[in-house]
């Protein structure tokens, strides 16, 4: 198992690397990196998701650490403190996540719906899966995000809570009054008598666990990479370096033309 995350790890950093080198000569590195014309926006991030988005980063990093030294101990007398490292990360991810989930759905700014999946966002699908492997130079646009940003975001959303649950599950430890551990109480109940016990039940956890802490560093990776080679100067600004020229914002924003635009507003306007 080791093996193979780590070899698709490898083999991701090479497609990444070979995606970039296919940007050079359909001129896709000229026009961003050297004439400096990335896509142009209509409005600008909110320091709240910036800042939500911050604390997730450096937890994740924190977690992804700490937990492949507890698989592998590279120093010696480390394991117990990444462990603690581990448990309060692993803390703040979840309080992050779920006031993430407060500020989607209930806060004044609730922006829940630009990440739902509509019809016009599936049929943009093939053409933005196009864009990105350098079938087409246009990318369609229907929303202030296209549908696969929207489909892996979701997918991290879903991620985050399969590896809380696991990651629960790996808990021995009794709680105090109920005198059971979070691994009987999440799993042990219905999972061990189905593998054949409560023991093996947390080993499966532990292995799940473990994959997706890897699907996580893999999606990170693409994840920056297509933040930084497809949209730099927005990228900037969401993490604080610096701020999205004025000067680019536009009424209809993107770096579309105008015939995407009305398009893209009658979506926006369909979604509220």
């Amino acid at each position: 198992m080791d093996a193979v995350f780590i070899l698709l790890f490898i083999g991701v950093w090479l497609f990444v690397l070979f995606h970039f080198s296919i940007s050079i000569p359909k001129g896709r590195f000229r026009k961003k990196w050297i004439e400096g014309k990335w896509p142009e926006h209509d409005h600008l991030p909110l320091f709240l998701p910036k800042l939500m988005h911050w604390i997730h980063l450096l937890c994740m990093l924190a977690l992804a650490f700490s937990g492949l030294y507890i698989r592998f101990p590279f120093f010696d007398g480390g394991r117990t403190p990444m462990r603690w490292v581990h448990y309060v990360a692993m803390t703040i991810v979840g309080l992050n996540f779920l006031w993430r989930v407060w500020y989607a759905f209930f806060s004044k700014n609730r922006d829940y719906k630009k990440f739902g999946v509509t019809k016009r966002d599936l049929q943009s699908a093939l053409g933005v899966l196009a864009y990105y492997g350098y079938f087409s130079d246009s990318k369609p646009h229907v929303a202030e995000y296209n549908v696969m940003q929207k489909m892996s975001y979701l997918l991290f959303a879903v991620l985050m809570m399969a590896q809380g649950f696991t990651g629960l599950s790996l808990l021995t430890q009794e709680l105090p009054l109920i005198e059971l551990s979070m691994r009987e109480i999440l799993v042990g109940w219905w999972l061990g008598p189905l593998v054949g016990g409560v023991a093996v039940a947390g080993a499966w956890m532990r292995i799940l666990h473990y994959a997706i802490n890897w699907l996580f560093i893999i999606m990170t990776v693409v994840h920056f990479y297509l933040a930084v080679n497809e949209d730099l100067l927005i990228g900037l600004d969401f993490f604080g370096f610096k701020k999205y020229p004025k000067e680019k914002l536009v009424s209809h924003g993107h770096g579309h033309d105008d015939a995407h635009a009305a398009p893209a507003v009658a979506a926006v306007a369909e979604a509220e």
